[in-house]
């Protein structure tokens, strides 16, 4: 639980620290713990923080995945008819990319060069595995998405089931807002 408050602490300092001052909330620490809300407390000290950050995906490029794309760790391997993949990568989300109040996350994927219709992907997310629905599919939606941190990397397949290409794994992070949280309207205490 200390761990938990440091880096919600942690994390809402360097909120602070780069968001202009729009709101006010107060802090106070106790024998509980450090804590957060936006009414008054005794002993507590007013900080302010900024506007709610959001997220919008952005769209999957067309062309080639950006240079910045790992190898693939069987980039050379090749199928019966030799075809084979320089590179693969997840090209969304970023590699420890944080997301705020997000239910879902789109995941991206890219070959070089790009991917025959009768290969197919699949997307490895934290211990599930996510197949494509569709030979032409190359992203990916995972919904609902927790809070935390997740992995997720992709492997390339042949129609006859060899591994053509597998991605980097990556870690993204998912912030949302405790249900607990007394300005939460979905709190189960706030008796509606």
């Amino acid at each position: 639980m200390r761990t938990l408050l440091t880096f919600t602490g942690v994390f809402l300092l360097a909120a602070m620290a780069t968001i202009a001052a729009a709101a006010a909330t107060y802090r106070w620490v106790d024998a509980d713990g450090v804590h957060y809300s936006d009414q008054p407390h005794p002993g507590a000290e007013k900080i302010f923080l900024g506007e709610t950050q959001t997220y919008s995906p952005t769209p999957v490029p067309a062309g080639p995945p950006a240079a910045a794309a790992a190898p693939s760790e069987h980039g050379a391997a090749a199928d019966a008819g030799g075809h084979h993949y320089d590179s693969c990568a997840v090209v969304q989300p970023a590699e420890d990319q944080v997301l705020i109040d997000v239910d879902r996350v789109t995941v991206a994927v890219q070959t070089v060069p790009a991917k025959r219709p009768r290969d197919h992907i699949v997307v490895h997310y934290d211990l599930q595995q996510l197949e494509a629905t569709s030979p032409e599919q190359s992203t990916f939606e995972i919904s609902p998405v927790d809070r935390g941190t997740h992995a997720v990397s992709a492997v390339v397949y042949s129609a006859q089931g060899d591994i053509l290409c597998r991605t980097a794994k990556l870690t993204f992070h998912v912030r949302q807002a405790s249900m607990l949280a007394p300005q939460n309207p979905n709190n189960p205490a706030r008796g509606h």
